[in-house]
């Protein structure tokens, strides 16, 4: 069984118009509860006949009181100087891995009752969620501490690493869970894969076996790049006799953006940008392994001639006819029109 790995993360939930998406504190709670008809479709990563597993351990059961309760705990704390995109709360995320050897829900529980304490900050809500891939629950708290507003400085990054720290001596560690370990960068990063490479090359059998739960997830988050190394045909990954499943609907990008998979555009008008693909005439070269998608390079060159041979159908420029004159003494003269000087016409 691979290390059980204690996962921990914090954000601040703010109004702000500079972020990819705006994310405010009914938002949050309405995807914490579930709210949020839009993520329970066929393309989200929720298991929607799992949303009943949820529970709620602290705070209202709809996101309309939760919002209701921040307003009631904030009545007597001064709010004239906050900005619009001001901190509304602060969500932290604690997960476990699917075959941790603990009780998910205590271990949860130790996880709010540490937070609480530890960050003296009022709990709006706390969702266990048992719906997605790892168990995992979200707790919102309110931002206002001796009745005083706070924001996000409790998170800032020396306050979070002293958080994480915490953590980690008072609940995780002695939950048996080991330490997360910090994200590998430069030279570190070069030595980690090196490192990997060579036990994976001395022992591929046992590496298979221990590297396999690691493999799985990545692949669960996008299979793109291990179907083009296993030259797995886009068309033929929908299982044999299944007349339910749905056909893929176009996409103008080529991918489709969920996690589920990724299918083809059938247009004949297809794009030739490099986040799709791009479906030649068979040529010597795709007749043998029809499968094997051309590279981007293929199809900057495909466009490329396709716009040369548009220009050389293209009809050449009439010359126009050149304006003769007759003088007065009798010579006949044609006018040049690329001529500097035309005197000879006064």
């Amino acid at each position: 069984m691979a290390e059980c790995i204690a996962m921990f993360s914090v954000k601040s939930i703010s109004q702000s118009t500079l972020a990819r998406k705006q994310s405010t504190l009914k938002n949050a709670a309405r995807h914490n509860l579930r709210e949020i008809q839009a993520e329970l479709g066929a393309n989200s990563h929720i298991d929607p006949f799992r949303v009943n597993d949820n529970r709620i351990m602290a705070g209202p059961e709809s996101a309309e009181g939760v919002t209701a309760l921040a307003k009631s705990l904030l009545a007597n704390v001064d709010t004239s100087k906050l900005k619009r995109n001001h901190c509304q709360a602060i969500e932290a995320v604690f997960s476990l891995p699917n075959d941790a050897p603990i009780d998910h829900e205590s271990y949860f529980a130790a996880c709010l009752a540490w937070l609480e304490k530890e960050s003296e900050l009022p709990v709006l809500s706390a969702v266990i969620h048992r719906d997605e891939a790892t168990p995992h629950v979200h707790i919102l708290l309110l931002p206002v501490k001796d009745g005083r507003y706070v924001g996000s400085a409790p998170i800032a990054k020396g306050n979070f690493k002293q958080l994480r720290e915490s953590h980690f001596q008072c609940v995780a560690g002695p939950a048996g869970l080991k330490r997360e370990a910090a994200k590998l960068r430069g030279v570190h990063k070069t030595w980690a894969v090196d490192a990997v490479l060579r036990e994976w090359d001395a022992n591929p059998l046992k590496s298979n076996e221990a590297l396999r739960p690691v493999f799985e997830r990545a692949i669960r988050r996008d299979p793109t790049d291990a179907m083009h190394a296993l030259k797995i045909d886009v068309n033929s990954i929908r299982p044999k006799g299944d007349a339910t499943t749905e056909q893929p609907t176009p996409n103008p990008k080529g991918f489709d953006a969920s996690p589920k998979g990724f299918e083809l555009r059938q247009s004949k008008d297809q794009s030739l940008s490099c986040v799709g693909f791009h479906q030649p005439a068979t040529t010597n070269e795709t007749a043998d392994a029809p499968h094997i998608q051309p590279d981007r390079l293929s199809i900057a060159r495909a466009a490329q001639q396709r716009g040369m041979a548009k220009l050389t159908r293209r009809a050449p420029p009439q010359d126009t006819a050149p304006v003769i004159r007759v003088g007065d003494d009798g010579i006949t003269r044609v006018r040049d029109e690329y001529a500097d000087d035309l005197s000879a016409w006064d």
